[in-house]
């Protein structure tokens, strides 16, 4: 033991070295770090339009292509209407210019719509005698009546739609029903005339109440419908001849505007299937006539 002891002190100085470097690379690491930390933050960023630029660049490329789009769109929908609008001028020029200055619907004038209906109900409820004066007018014989009614009542048919479109128009409706009343109660021009007038005022504040053909889809239209056409029918009795044949019908012509009903009929003796008829709308009743048995 004793010949180790000179060499003692040498190893006490080789550990406290080998202890001194490693603290101080340990230092030197640690300094090393900081300074680059110290470098990294003040180093300046660089500019925000040099960040921005090509997020930029890519936003005007985008809005140049959809530009391009457009305008070729553009041109397109251009082109069309400017076809649309020869094929238009070329349309006019080929109307008869005395057309331009007549009331016309799709399938004839409002007038003759209406006189064609009243002379309907005059055939259907005349005497024998004078249908056959009607017919000889119409240089028909009498094999052709039945065959008369019924293309008359198919083009009423065909026409439901349009007379119930014209109840939201009050001078339309108006222009139907006074021509219609002229015809099958052979008014004069100024009973025509004062119909008309009463007509269209009923039948402007019917629109507003919505009674007209376009609200048939509220509730308890027909009823309220009915007690407003009763009223029309009060106000029109002064203009008609008291005697007429014609005042049966006189509900069909102020109510055809409600369309063609249908309505089933039990089935008769010996069948099984119900019948369904189509008919023109027979109500109100008319106040003033009497009642019919069982009603």
């Amino acid at each position: 033991m004793k010949k180790h002891l000179p060499y003692f002190p040498v190893l006490v100085l080789v550990i406290i070295t080998t202890l001194w470097l490693r603290r101080g690379s340990s230092e030197r690491a640690a300094l090393q770090s900081a300074i680059a930390t110290l470098r990294a933050a003040h180093t300046p960023p660089p500019p925000a339009d040099a960040r921005a630029l090509p997020a930029s660049d890519n936003k005007a490329r985008t809005l140049t292509k959809n530009n391009a789009a457009l305008r070729a769109q553009l041109q397109q929908v251009e082109a069309a209407m400017n076809g649309m609008q020869e094929e238009t001028a070329a349309l006019q020029k080929t109307i008869p210019p005395s057309l331009a200055a007549e009331v016309t619907e799709s399938f004839g004038r409002i007038t003759d719509m209406g006189a064609e209906l009243g002379q309907y109900c005059r055939l259907i409820s005349s005497d024998p005698e004078e249908v056959q004066n009607e017919l000889k007018r119409r240089g028909l014989n009498a094999d052709e009546l039945s065959d008369s009614v019924v293309k008359a009542y198919l083009k009423f048919t065909t026409w439901g739609p349009v007379i119930s479109a014209f109840e939201d128009t009050p001078a339309d409706i108006a222009s139907l029903q006074s021509t219609a009343l002229r015809e099958a109660f052979a008014l004069t021009d100024t009973q025509t005339q004062q119909a008309e007038t009463i007509i269209k005022a009923h039948f402007t504040a019917m629109k507003t109440a919505g009674l007209t053909y376009s609200s048939h889809d509220t509730p308890e239209w027909r009823e309220r419908r009915s007690s407003s056409l009763t009223q029309l029918l009060w106000q029109l009795r002064p203009l008609l001849p008291a005697n007429s044949k014609q005042i049966p019908h006189l509900s069909q012509i102020i109510n055809l505007g409600a369309g063609i009903e249908t309505r089933t009929i039990a089935p008769a003796p010996g069948e099984s299937e119900p019948q369904l008829v189509q008919s023109f709308p027979n109500w109100p009743v008319v106040p003033w006539l009497p009642a019919k048995p069982g009603k």
